[in-house]
C-alpha cells in the first residue's frame, strides 16, 4: 500500500518537478511589479428578503478574513511554487496599509517595498458570501495613474533590486500604478540586463507591453487586444494560434500563452512549437485569482531554470487546483503531489490528519470491492462526487473480499483496482481495509455523508447510526439496473 503524504512524499517531488531533465535544486529569484489588492471576505447566512426592497439580508457570522490579493496573490503563489519573490507595489498611507503589512511579512520567501501614496487609498475588494457564494463585492479603489514622484521612486527601486533577480513580472490589475511610461521602462532596463520579462496584461492596448519575452492574457484578453470583432466565439486551437502570432510580430513578443478557462492553456511561441493543454480542473468552484497561479508557476519554473513548456505544464496543475478552491489561494507543490492520482491511495492515519486540516468541505465516503469496473460503478461514482467536496472510497482489500465473496474473488487484485481506480477524477482518496465492513474507517474518517446504492435502505447501510452521532447522513444513489460484477463473472463464465 502507498504512503501519499509519508516517506515517498520526496521522491513524488522529485519526479513531478524534473519532467524534461531541467534544474531541480536551483532556487529561483523573480522580481514581482505591479497593483497589490487586499481581499477581504466577510461570511454569513441569508434566511430571509428585506422588507425594504428585493434583496437578501446576509447575518454576518464571525468567519472574516483578508489575504494579499493582485500582485500580492501572485507573489505568495511564487514563493509557495519554491522560489523566492521581491515585490515592488504602493498603497495608501491607511489601516488597510498596515494590514498589507502584516501579510507581506508571513512568506518567509517574501521580501518587499510597499510605496505608500497619501493621495491614494490602499486598493481593498469585500466580498459577502454565504455558503460559499458571493452575494456582493464591494471595491475601494483609485484608478488614476501615478504621479511622476511616485514613478521615479518605483524606479529606484526596481533599479535596486533586477540583478538579483532571474525573472521580472508585471502584474497589471490596471489599478494606476503600472502607467505607459513605468512599463516600457521596466521592459527596457530588464531587455538591457537580460532578464526574462513576464507580463499578466489588463490594458487592451498591448503595444504598451512591447518588447516582453511572455505575455499571459485569458482568451478575452487575447480576443480584445486583436480587435477581434465577435467576442462570443468558442476560441479553437486555430483561432488562437493565428491571433497570437500576428500581436507576437506586431508588438516582438517572443510567448504568447493564454488562459482558456475550461479549454485549458494553449503556449503559441516564435519557433511555431505551439502547444494546447488540456484543462485540469476536476471542477470549477471560483476562479479568483486563478490567473495569478499561472503567472507566478511560469515565472517561478522559469527563474528555477525549467523549459517554458514545462513550467506551463506545472502551471496548468496549479490552476486546476486553484479553480477547485474557494476565494483568492495559494497552491503549493504538497497541493500539487496531492492532485496527482499516484497520491490518491492513503493510509489511514495519514489520511485521518489530512482531514483536520481540511475546513469548510463536505466530505463524503462509499466503499465497495469494485471487482471489474462497469457503467454502474462509473455512474454511482460519479453521481456520489457531485453532492460532496471530497469523496474518499474505502477499497475493501483482498482478504476482505474473500471473506465475503469466497475463495475465488476477487478477479482483479488490490493493486490492480487501486490502480484504475485512482485515476478517475471523481475519486479524491482511496483507503484499502481488511476488514469484512468498513466500520472502524468511517469511525475514524467521521465523513458528512455515506452514500450507497438503492439497492439498500439506510437501515441497511453500515455506519448509518454512528453517523448520526456527528450530524451526517446516509444518501442512496439510484443504481444502473442489469449491471453487475455476479453477472459480468456468469456471463464470462458461459461464453466459454
Amino acid at each position: 500500500m502507498i504512503d501519499c503524504l509519508g516517506s515517498k512524499k520526496q521522491l513524488n517531488i522529485l519526479i513531478y518537478y524534473s519532467r524534461g531533465g531541467e534544474l531541480k535544486n536551483k532556487i529561483g529569484k523573480v522580481l514581482c511589479i505591479g497593483d497589490i489588492i487586499l481581499d477581504s471576505y466577510s461570511h454569513g447566512d441569508v434566511r430571509r428578503i428585506s422588507p425594504e426592497a428585493p434583496i437578501p439580508v446576509l447575518k454576518i457570522n464571525d468567519n472574516k478574513y483578508e489575504v494579499l490579493g493582485g500582485c500580492g496573490n501572485v507573489a505568495r503563489n511564487i514563493c509557495s511554487a519554491g522560489s523566492e519573490c521581491h515585490i515592488i507595489s504602493i498603497s495608501g498611507n491607511d489601516k488597510d496599509h498596515k494590514v498589507l503589512i502584516k501579510l507581506l511579512n508571513e512568506p518567509k520567501k517574501l521580501s518587499y517595498d510597499l510605496i505608500t501614496d497619501k493621495n491614494r487609498c490602499t486598493t481593498k475588494k469585500t466580498r459577502f458570501v454565504s455558503n460559499n457564494q458571493q452575494i456582493l463585492r464591494v471595491d475601494k479603489e483609485m484608478t488614476d495613474p501615478i504621479d511622476q514622484k511616485v514613478e521615479s521612486i518605483i524606479l529606484q527601486k526596481f533599479s535596486r533590486k533586477i540583478d538579483l533577480c532571474d525573472v521580472v513580472v508585471l502584474s497589471d490589475y490596471n489599478k494606476g500604478m503600472l502607467t505607459n511610461s513605468l512599463i516600457k521602462k521596466i521592459i527596457k532596463i530588464s531587455k538591457k540586463k537580460g532578464k526574462i520579462i513576464v507580463v499578466d496584461p489588463k490594458k487592451s492596448n498591448f503595444f504598451v507591453y512591447k518588447g516582453s519575452d511572455i505575455i499571459t492574457p485569458n482568451f478575452k484578453e487575447l480576443l480584445e487586444a486583436s480587435d477581434y470583432e465577435n467576442a462570443k466565439v468558442k476560441g479553437s486551437n486555430k483561432l488562437i494560434v493565428n491571433l497570437s502570432k500576428k500581436l507576437m510580430r506586431k508588438f516582438l513578443f517572443k510567448t504568447i500563452i493564454t488562459t482558456r478557462s475550461s479549454d485549458g492553456i494553449s503556449i503559441i511561441d516564435e519557433k511555431n512549437e505551439n502547444i494546447h493543454l488540456p484543462s485540469k480542473a476536476r471542477e470549477v468552484y471560483d476562479v479568483s485569482g486563478a490567473g495569478d497561479t499561472v503567472l507566478a508557476y511560469i515565472a517561478s519554473g522559469l527563474a528555477k531554470g525549467k523549459t517554458l513548456s514545462n513550467a506551463t505544464e506545472i502551471a496548468n496543475d496549479a490552476a486546476g487546483v486553484a479553480v477547485g478552491r474557494f476565494g483568492t489561494t495559494v497552491v503549493s507543490e504538497s497541493d500539487l503531489l496531492d492532485s496527482n492520482p499516484i497520491n490518491k491511495i492513503c493510509l489511514i492515519d495519514k489520511l485521518e490528519g489530512e482531514l483536520k486540516k481540511i475546513k469548510n468541505k463536505k466530505v463524503g465516503f462509499t466503499n465497495g470491492c469494485f471487482d471489474l469496473i462497469h457503467q454502474g460503478h462509473i455512474h454511482y461514482l460519479k453521481e456520489a462526487r457531485k453532492n460532496c467536496d471530497l469523496l474518499i472510497l474505502g477499497l475493501n482489500s483482498d482478504s476482505s473480499i474473500k471473506k465475503i465473496k469466497g475463495k475465488d474473488r476477487p478477479i482483479l487484485n488490490q493493486k490492480e483496482r487501486s490502480e484504475i481506480l485512482r485515476n478517475f477524477d471523481f475519486i479524491d482518496r482511496i483507503v484499502i481495509f481488511d476488514e469484512k465492513t468498513p466500520l472502524n474507517l468511517i469511525k475514524t474518517i467521521k465523513p458528512q455523508i455515506i452514500f450507497k446504492g438503492d439497492d439498500y435502505s439506510k437501515e441497511e447501510v453500515v455506519g448509518n447510526k454512528e453517523i448520526k452521532k456527528w450530524g451526517g447522513k446516509v444518501d442512496l444513489i439510484k443504481c444502473v439496473k442489469g449491471k453487475s460484477t455476479s453477472k459480468i463473472i456468469r456471463k464470462i463464465q458461459n461464453a466459454t
